[in-house]
């Protein structure tokens, strides 16, 4: 036999075996979600939405959803506006302490979730600052940020700056330049930024479960705790609910812009804008 027929049959393999690997998980959690049973199995005996009708029934996880739906725009949009200014700070501008930024920008991304989470609430407690909604909203901001950073940065990849500074020339203001000139064509990564960050505020649980509190918690770490005490199929339906959002979450930010094509640096080239002399 052809070798090269031998090596891409082994990696077809391998790659089938890993979608499983992956994906066979989903699948399960997904058809425990719609079983008929009292209790966690797979629908041998009925299938049904018995259980995300009682998902939609306790006040508990209505409350917690909607936390999470708030609070999850609150962070992507502040993770957005720092985010693109920090990120277009990093990439056009050379300063003292540039790195140490870039560093401190990114730091929630390597430290650990439980380290981040506490540090917040033992600041907070101290200081006796807001409740947890203020705890939860500054956690998810500096969880969210570094996402925004990099997606952002990702979508200037072969952007000519020099492009605002012609504007200007032309009578432009440097906000003016900004908004018709840079933003359209870094708009991609910003909205992929956003949207990346609200996947990631929205399926926090490492954060959230030192910041919420018991009369404001999100989803998840209403989730988390649920589970602890009751092994019922409505835990797999809340979950598939939150895989839900997350995946099309994903799937739209790819059939919109294409996140390999943006980290790729390749982008569409827009419209000449017309900036008129003032």
């Amino acid at each position: 036999m052809n070798p090269d027929r031998i090596v891409n049959a082994a990696m077809w393999v391998w790659t089938l075996l890993i979608c499983v690997f992956i994906l066979a998980p989903l699948v399960v959690l997904i058809a425990i979600s719609f079983t008929a049973d009292e209790y966690i199995s797979l629908p041998w005996h009925g299938v049904g939405l018995r259980w995300y009708a009682d998902m939609l029934n306790r006040s508990d996880f209505l409350e917690a959803a909607r936390n999470s739906a708030l609070l999850m725009v609150e962070a992507a949009a502040t993770a957005v506006a720092l985010g693109t200014l920090v990120a277009i700070a990093l990439i056009r501008y050379r300063f003292p302490g540039r790195g140490l930024i870039a560093l401190i920008a990114s730091a929630p991304m390597f430290v650990p979730l439980v380290m981040t989470g506490l540090a917040i609430l033992i600041m907070f407690s101290n200081y006796n600052i807001g409740g947890p909604a203020v705890r939860l909203y500054v956690g998810h901001v500096a969880l969210t940020v570094p996402y925004v950073i990099r997606l952002v940065s990702a979508s200037t990849t072969g952007f000519d700056w020099n492009q605002e500074v012609a504007a200007q020339n032309l009578g432009a203001s440097p906000l003016r330049a900004f908004l018709e000139i840079t933003l359209p064509q870094i708009a991609p990564g910003v909205i992929a930024g956003g949207v990346f960050a609200l996947i990631v505020s929205f399926d926090d649980v490492g954060i959230s479960i030192f910041l919420a509190g018991a009369n404001y918690t999100t989803l998840p770490v209403e989730l988390f705790a649920f589970a602890s005490y009751n092994l019922t199929p409505m835990v797999a339906s809340v979950s598939v609910v939150m895989i839900l959002f997350s995946a099309l979450s994903v799937v739209l930010i790819e059939r919109l812009f294409g996140v390999q094509r943006m980290l790729s640096g390749e982008r569409t080239p827009p419209s000449q804008p017309e900036v008129a002399a003032t």
